[in-house]
């Protein structure tokens, strides 16, 4: 990974940590290498996130297509049941996250949010709305 790819990866996971930290007293930015990027904890639970950061919709469409799998230094690249259990999808250019509860994600290697809705979004509700879908 290249040297500016690991600085707005990185940018990604301390600016979630800091919409998570508006919500919870409990946030921990996890060393690189961990499974998930950031533990967070909201009523009594704690919650393992993989933050995947993207700086540009993709090229020639209207939407923000975010790849769910590990990275591509690993040999297995996708998570194993537990590792994680949300994903936050960050749009830098915006600066909204869209919460996305792993369970939804079990057979897909990739996620695609309309730019508009990108745009449109509210974090901490989306926040919200996947731990609750975690609960159902």
């Amino acid at each position: 990974m290249s040297r500016a790819r690991e600085k707005l990866g990185r940018h990604g996971e301390y600016y979630t940590a800091s919409i998570l930290s508006l919500e919870s007293n409990t946030v921990c930015v996890l060393p690189h290498g961990s499974h998930a990027d950031i533990v967070f904890e909201i009523d009594d639970t704690l919650y393992k996130c993989q933050v995947k950061t993207k700086s540009k919709k993709t090229k020639g469409h209207n939407y923000w297509k975010f790849d769910l799998r590990r990275g591509s230094h690993t040999k297995e690249r996708s998570y194993k049941d537990g590792q994680i259990d949300i994903y936050a999808l960050y749009a830098q250019p915006y600066n909204s996250i869209v919460f996305l509860p792993v369970k939804h994600t079990t057979q897909v290697a990739s996620y695609t949010v309309q730019d508009q809705d990108m745009k449109d979004n509210n974090s901490r509700d989306s926040l919200f709305n996947a731990i609750k879908s975690l609960s159902n």
